[in-house]
């Protein structure tokens, strides 16, 4: 018999089981896996049931609002409109009627032409040059603008034409011509034809105003043209300049990596004549390329755009100065060029990172005690990025007049080369310039016992170094000063100038502090020099008698 391993009844191997009682385990056996099966069914159907939840309280919310917003614009909605349908009607022409009106007004006081809205915009800025702000470093105040509401339309028209080029100046030629602006036309001083913006004497007409009105004459005007042409043919392919190659000139100087520095001084050159990489002209690639080598050679870091690259010997700040003042002004002079305004502002980053929190002063490596040589040119482009709108830290020009204080001798009318030192006539001339920038008034005694002083001097024919700063302190002074500073400086400069041969149209060198710069150094420096009479438009402008200042324009802009 087969072996039963799940019985419960014990027998003997040889002994017959029952086969009813066999029979009845079976059915047992049955019965228990139906009440198994049953039960599983039922477990099965429970948790079938509690998986059957109630809707989530959220759900059922959202569905009573849904429900309520159904009701409220199929039957409220509709019921308020019909009973307040008059209203609404009334409400509906009244609105229509009053925009007819007002567009009636509208058509009748605004004209069809915008000159109404260029006077606004006039009126708009005047009112805001009348807000005093607080600034820390002197505004240039403009003498005059083309927009003046005295110019007629006459005049007007004259402007326009001057800029667009008909009856215009060639005033990068090199021909002798008499200037053409007829300024004799002019019944007030008002008309002279400035555009507004510390820049504005750079512009076609401003830059032959100012000439007639600071000064300058043909001569002056040619000198500069034949110095920015020789300056292009030593241009290098890359963009940049050198101090050591100048071509068969002849004086190169010895300073033969300091490229950002050289080119940094050319292209001051040509900005100062009103010159940029973005406006139409002779030099506009020359300025594009020496602004490229500019902004392809700057290294930026934490503490901004450095841009000494591989200066030779002490020249590392005086590069960074240098140029950051020509970023600066390239980038006020084109607006619109928005990178090339974020490296002049990192530029200036950098120059605040390195002054000497001690004495407020730089030197020729970051941090290190201030010399009023160097300093000068970290004011300068202070200055330039102020005439741009790039932000200067209130404490860098804080820092920086005190180091002028400590350089100062005289009270202030003269100034050391470093504090405690005796003065110098150079540096005098540096930090005269400085206190104008950084807000000294003209009525100053210091000031003016200064000017006084470079007037006595006068110009120096060996000394370009002094004579460029102790020109532009005298051109913003202005009177009698400046007149008589003017007509030596500027004929001596035109006189000097080589005009033939492979170095026509530069200087030769003669200065007794810039030798390892050479011809390069003593070029730029001279054409910066005699573009005084627009590159920068004077600070202490004065029309004390506006009838006497006019009559005068005439005579020179005869030449002297």
């Amino acid at each position: 018999m087969p072996e039963q391993p799940d019985s419960t009844v014990d027998v003997a191997d040889d002994e017959e089981i029952d086969p009813s009682l066999l029979e009845a385990f079976q059915a047992n056996q049955k019965k228990t896996q139906r009440r198994k099966s049953v039960l599983n069914e039922v477990q099965q159907r429970t948790a079938q049931k509690t998986r059957r939840r109630k809707p989530p309280t959220w759900a059922m919310k959202i569905a009573a609002t849904f429900h309520v917003s159904r009701l409220f614009i199929r039957v409220t909605v509709p019921q308020w409109l019909k009973t307040h349908r008059e209203e609404i009607k009334t409400a509906g022409i009244s609105t229509a009627v009053h925009v007819l009106v007002l567009m009636i007004m509208a058509s009748l006081l605004l004209p069809g032409t915008s000159e109404n809205v260029e006077l606004q915009l006039i009126i708009d800025n005047f009112k805001d040059e009348l807000v005093e702000q607080p600034v820390e470093l002197a505004e240039i105040v403009q003498p005059k603008d083309l927009v003046d509401l005295n110019v007629n339309s006459t005049m007007q028209q004259m402007l326009a034409e001057l800029d667009k080029g008909q009856h215009r100046l060639q005033v990068d030629s090199n021909e002798q011509q008499e200037l053409t602006l007829p300024l004799e036309e002019f019944v007030d001083i008002s008309d002279i034809p400035f555009v507004k913006g510390h820049f504005g004497g750079r512009s076609d007409a401003g830059r032959r105003a100012a000439v007639s009105l600071y000064g300058g004459n043909a001569e002056s005007e040619q000198a500069v043209s034949l110095g920015l042409k020789w300056l292009t043919s030593i241009q290098r392919v890359d963009g940049s300049w050198n101090f050591a190659e100048i071509g068969d000139a002849g004086q190169p100087g010895d300073l033969t990596t300091t490229d950002m520095g050289a080119t940094s001084m050319a292209l001051l050159c040509f900005l100062g004549a009103g010159h940029t990489h973005m406006k139409a002209g002779p030099f506009k690639d020359n300025v594009l390329k020496g602004l490229t080598y500019l902004h392809q050679n700057a290294e930026r870091g934490a503490m901004g755009a450095d841009l000494r690259a591989s200066s030779q010997g002490n020249s590392g700040m005086y590069v960074q100065g240098i140029a950051t003042i020509c970023l600066c002004e390239a980038a006020a002079m084109e607006k619109d060029d928005k990178e090339l305004r974020k490296l002049a502002a990192d530029a200036i980053k950098f120059i605040e990172k390195a002054q000497n929190r001690v004495d407020g002063g730089w030197r020729y490596q970051p941090g290190q005690e201030g010399d009023t040589s160097v300093v000068g040119w970290q004011v300068m482009a202070l200055q330039s990025a102020k005439a741009g709108r790039i932000k200067v830290q209130s404490d860098t020009v804080r820092d920086v007049k005190e180091f002028l204080n400590s350089a100062q001798v005289a009270g202030g009318a003269q100034y050391a080369y470093t504090p405690g030192q005796g003065a110098k006539d150079s540096m005098t001339a540096v930090g005269l310039l400085c206190r104008i920038y950084l807000g000294w008034k003209r009525e100053n005694p210091a000031l003016k016992a200064g000017v006084e002083h470079l007037s006595k001097v006068g110009p120096q024919p060996g000394r370009i170094y002094y004579n460029y700063y102790a020109t532009q302190v005298l051109h913003h002074w202005g009177g009698d000063h400046w007149d008589q500073w003017n007509l030596r400086m500027r004929d001596e400069l035109v006189s000097t100038q080589v005009k033939s041969g492979p170095g026509a149209g530069s200087w030769d060198f003669r200065d007794d502090h810039g030798s390892q710069a050479g011809r390069l150094y003593q070029t730029t420096l001279s054409l910066l020099t005699l573009e005084v009479y627009y590159r920068h438009l004077p600070i202490y402008q004065r029309f004390d008698d506006n009838a006497a200042a006019a009559a005068a324009v005439p005579e020179k802009a005869k030449g002297n």
